[in-house]
C-alpha cells in the first residue's frame, strides 16, 4: 500500500523579504509525526506558507491525500479559494480546516462544499487522532470535529478541552522547519515564541484564548527554542502569550533572551503582548528589553474608558491614577509607552470616546494612542 501524502497550509503576508515561519501548522505536524503509526501511514510532504498564485500553489501538490489549512481572518478567503482549486484537480483529496476562523458546530460545512472536516480549538491532539482514525473511518470517535457523514449529514463529535501541553514537541526543535531554512536562504524569517497558552480574562471582543486556564511549556524547551532562533539568525520574534509579564518566570525568559542577544546578536527584536494590568514586573521586563533594543516600548492598553462599555465587554482597567504613575516611571526610564483604544465597543458613545482620549492625554500619554476598529472575531463571545 502506498504511503499517503499530507500537506499543511498556513499562508501569511510577506514584508519585503520577511515572512513568518508557519508556527501553527508546524506545531501540529511536529505532534503528529512523533507517532509511529503516522510515520508509517503518511508522508509529511510540505508546509505551504507563501502567499503565491493559486495555480502555483496547486502545482506544488503531488498526489495529495489530505490538505490541512490553518484559518485566520487574514487568510480565510485565500484558503477557501485554494481548497476549491484543489478539489477541481484532486476531487478525492480530503480538505481539513482548523484555526481561529472556524466557529463551533458544523454549520460552516454547508458554506464550504470543498471542505470535508472541521477541527475546533487547539489542533495537535485532534489532528493526530484524525490521522489514526481515517483508515478505519471511525471519525465519530475523534473529539472536536465536525464532518460530513456518508449520507451528507453533518456530524459533530464530543467537545474536549486539553489541559496538558508539556509533552507537545516544539516545531523548531523537532526539525519541522529545517528544510524551510535551508531551501530559502534569501528569506528573512520571523518567528513566533509560545511560552504558555490560555488567558484568565474574558474580554468579550477577544477570540485569543479567553477564559481558559493558563498552561505552561517547560522552561528548558523555551530556552532551547530561543537558542534555535539565535542559531538560525531570526531577527524578529513575536511572543504569542496573551499576558506576558503576568508570571514571575517571564523574568527568567527575558533574562535569557537578553543574554542570548548580547552573546550572538539574535533575536534582534522580541515583541510581547504585555499583561493588561501592567505592574512592576512588566516595567522591569520592558526596561531590560529596552536596554538592548529588543523592544522599544511598552503597551499600556486601555481599549475604552467608558464604564458602560467596560461592563458590556467584561473588562476592568487600571485606575487613571495608577496609569499616570506608571507613565511617569516609563518616562523617567526613557521607555516609550503606547496606549490602545477600540472604536465602537457596545455602550461606547461619541462623547464617551472623545472624553476617553482626553483622559489619556491628561494622564500623561503624549507618545502614542492607537485606535482600532471593533471587529466581530468569529470565536469571540461578542460575535
Amino acid at each position: 500500500m502506498s504511503i499517503k501524502n499530507i500537506y499543511f497550509v498556513q499562508v501569511g503576508f510577506s514584508f519585503d523579504r520577511s515572512l513568518y515561519l508557519p508556527y501553527a501548522v508546524g506545531a501540529i505536524a511536529a505532534y503528529a509525526w512523533q507517532d509511529e503509526f503516522v510515520r508509517n501511514e503518511y508522508n509529511l510532504e510540505e508546509l505551504l506558507y507563501k502567499r503565491e498564485s493559486l495555480d502555483m500553489a496547486v502545482f506544488r501538490l503531488k498526489d495529495p491525500y489530505l490538505v490541512a489549512f490553518s484559518c485566520c481572518v487574514w487568510n480565510f478567503e485565500y484558503n477557501k479559494a485554494f481548497a476549491r482549486k484543489i478539489k477541481e484537480k484532486y476531487p478525492n483529496c480530503l480538505i481539513v480546516f482548523g484555526g481561529h476562523n472556524i466557529p463551533e458546530g458544523g454549520a460552516l460545512l454547508s458554506e464550504l462544499p470543498a471542505v470535508e472536516i472541521l477541527i475546533h480549538g487547539e489542533g495537535e491532539e485532534p489532528f493526530l487522532d484524525l490521522l489514526k482514525a481515517l483508515p478505519s473511518g471511525s471519525l465519530n470517535q475523534v473529539p472536536n470535529l465536525s464532518f460530513r457523514g456518508s449520507n451528507g449529514n453533518t456530524i459533530e463529535t464530543e467537545k474536549v478541552l486539553y489541559s496538558e501541553i508539556k509533552s507537545y514537541p516544539s516545531p523548531y526543535l523537532s526539525g519541522t522547519f529545517d528544510n524551510l531554512i535551508v531551501e530559502n536562504p534569501e528569506a528573512d524569517f520571523l518567528a513566533v515564541l509560545e511560552t504558555n497558552r490560555g488567558c484568565p480574562y474574558s474580554c468579550s471582543y477577544c477570540d485569543w484564548c479567553a477564559g481558559k486556564t493558563v498552561r505552561f511549556f517547560p522552561m528548558e524547551r523555551i530556552k532551547s527554542e530561543i537558542a534555535w532562533l539565535s542559531k538560525n539568525k531570526i531577527e524578529y520574534c513575536f511572543c504569542a502569550d496573551s499576558n506576558f509579564g503576568m508570571f514571575q518566570r517571564d523574568m527568567e525568559i527575558v533574562d535569557y533572551l537578553v543574554k542570548t542577544k548580547i552573546k550572538t546578536g539574535y533575536p534582534k527584536v522580541f515583541r510581547p503582548c504585555y499583561a493588561k494590568n501592567s505592574d512592576e514586573n512588566v516595567f522591569q521586563i520592558s526596561k531590560k528589553l529596552n536596554s538592548v533594543e529588543m523592544d522599544k516600548g511598552a503597551t499600556l492598553a486601555y481599549q475604552t474608558l467608558s464604564d458602560d462599555a467596560l461592563d458590556n465587554v467584561n473588562r476592568k482597567n487600571l485606575t487613571l491614577d495608577k496609569f499616570a504613575n506608571l507613565l511617569s516611571k516609563y518616562n523617567e526610564a526613557g521607555i516609550p509607552s503606547y496606549s490602545e483604544l477600540i472604536l465602537g465597543l457596545p455602550g461606547e458613545t461619541y462623547e464617551s470616546f472623545c472624553n476617553g482620549i482626553c483622559e489619556l492625554l491628561e494622564a500623561g500619554q503624549h507618545n502614542s494612542i492607537s485606535v482600532y476598529h471593533c471587529e466581530m472575531l468569529v470565536n469571540s463571545e461578542m460575535a
